[in-house]
């Protein structure tokens, strides 16, 4: 390698980072601090990029049906120019009215039946154990093992009525906790709400500029990755929020239906906090549906039973019919990596994290992928190297390439014995030939002996 300008300015930029990376380690409260510094920076411009790209979903669908030009009656410049800030508008104002009726109905909802729950628990337990020594006398095994349990139900009523006594309010408080601290970070969020309206209405112009200040300070190849990577990452938040949002207005919609028929109470406040809760990847729906017995049992715990068996239908018709056919392959992810990217992004971001993490998910594994499958071409690596291979599949060819074998050899060994019985066939031929034609010439000597004798 030659020690030429080039070569010494990698080997020094190398060194820095090395240098770098180890004084971080060697002061990693100093780094810590720094990136919470920088998080609490950045937070309005991160809340901007999710209301962007949350507010973009409605926006493209009000702008498209906004100010319809009619045949032969084209649309006035003012229209044309007011359509894009009615449509922000419009997007804005549905998504606050939206969040504004979840705070101030659900999570009130949700106090006052924990507090209904405490009071019915000591008629439900009354309830449960008359049904318990019914059953009891009716099957006489039910009632050993019933006697042998020693039941205390007055203890029991005494626990649960005391633990939502004890915890109840402090559940209805940290909800309304929770409501503190977002109202708290209400700075944060108009800031970011603001940004995300500019954003979106100067949406085209932001992209030209960003991709011109790409092209002007990064290298082609280089400015050609980023730019892919915001139209991937645009494309991938698109779809994976219109889909999830088809899917939860139709899971909602179905939820609310079901418990309708079946005369089920608080069906569209459940509806609307399952269609919320299915947001969250893999247990959303469960949350959801933790949420709707609760509030259920207040009511009626026999339905409330009915409603876990219910959801548990709903639930798969709308992983196997639904959200396959509505959102597709857009974010279509293997589950180990879903769950992965859910503990990780709970853990890091808490609530936000769990509603982005499958955008930001997809994004990153298509990203690799396409690394990966690059790679695997410029290399020329067949597919057989890298392919998938099941176990009981190569147990059962390798049965299959035995019995081949054996079979083969089977083969051989009757195609020998039948050639070596053959050969025996001919050679007792042979000699039965030579036998008969040595008799037959005895018989023709003997014969011309007897015609000189009487000649």
């Amino acid at each position: 390698m030659e020690l030429n300008k080039k070569t010494m300015g990698k080997i020094f930029v190398l060194a820095v980072c090395i240098i770098l990376v180890y004084l971080g380690f060697q002061h990693m409260d100093v780094v810590l601090s720094f990136l919470q510094w920088l998080l609490g920076v950045m937070t309005p411009f991160i809340i901007a990029g999710c209301f962007t790209f949350f507010l973009n979903v409605p926006l493209k669908a009000i702008e498209k049906h906004l100010f319809i030009p009619k045949p032969g009656k084209p649309v006035s410049n003012f229209k044309n120019k007011m359509r894009r800030p009615l449509a922000v508008m419009i997007s804005a104002g549905l998504f606050v009215l939206f969040v504004g009726l979840f705070l101030v109905i659900v999570i009130p909802e949700i106090g006052k039946s924990l507090s209904a729950l405490a009071e019915a628990t000591p008629t439900a337990l009354a309830k449960l154990q008359n049904w318990v020594n019914e059953l009891s006398q009716d099957n006489e095994t039910i009632g050993e093992i019933v006697s042998g349990l020693e039941i205390d139900w007055k203890t029991i009523s005494n626990t649960v009525v005391g633990f939502f006594q004890d915890n109840g309010a402090n559940m209805v408080q940290s909800l309304m906790g929770i409501l503190t601290t977002v109202l708290s970070a209400a700075l944060n969020i108009v800031m970011g709400l603001v940004l995300s309206i500019y954003i979106l209405a100067k949406k085209e112009k932001i992209s030209s500029d960003v991709k011109k200040l790409l092209y002007a300070i990064l290298p082609s190849r280089v400015a050609d990755f980023f730019v892919e990577l915001g139209q991937l990452t645009n494309k991938s938040f698109y779809n994976s929020i219109t889909g999830m949002m088809m899917d939860c207005v139709l899971l909602g919609t179905l939820v609310a239906l079901v418990m309708t028929i079946f005369g089920m109470p608080y069906a569209s406040l459940i509806a609307v906090i399952v269609a919320i809760m299915a947001w969250i990847p893999m247990f959303g729906t469960s949350i959801g549906t933790g949420i709707g017995t609760l509030l259920i049992l207040t009511a009626d715990p026999v339905q409330a039973i009915w409603f876990v068996v219910i959801m548990v239908v709903i639930i798969q018709i709308d992983g196997n019919l639904i959200y396959p056919r509505v959102v597709g392959s857009n974010i279509g992810l293997p589950p180990i990596i879903v769950v992965s990217a859910v503990i990780l992004f709970s853990s890091f971001f808490g609530i936000p994290g769990l509603l982005i993490c499958g955008p930001v998910t997809s994004v990153i594994y298509t990203l690799v992928k396409q690394f990966v499958n690059n790679r695997l071409a410029a290399g020329n690596v067949p597919p057989e190297k890298y392919g998938i291979k099941y176990a009981y599949i190569e147990d059962a060819a390798e049965d299959e390439r035995r019995k081949i074998e054996r079979q083969k050899k089977a083969n051989e060994r009757n195609r020998k014995i039948a050639a070596y019985i053959k050969k025996l066939q001919d050679k007792k031929e042979a000699a039965d030939n030579k036998r008969v034609a040595e008799i037959v010439k005895k018989e023709r000597e003997k014969q011309n002996k007897n015609k000189n004798k009487k000649s």
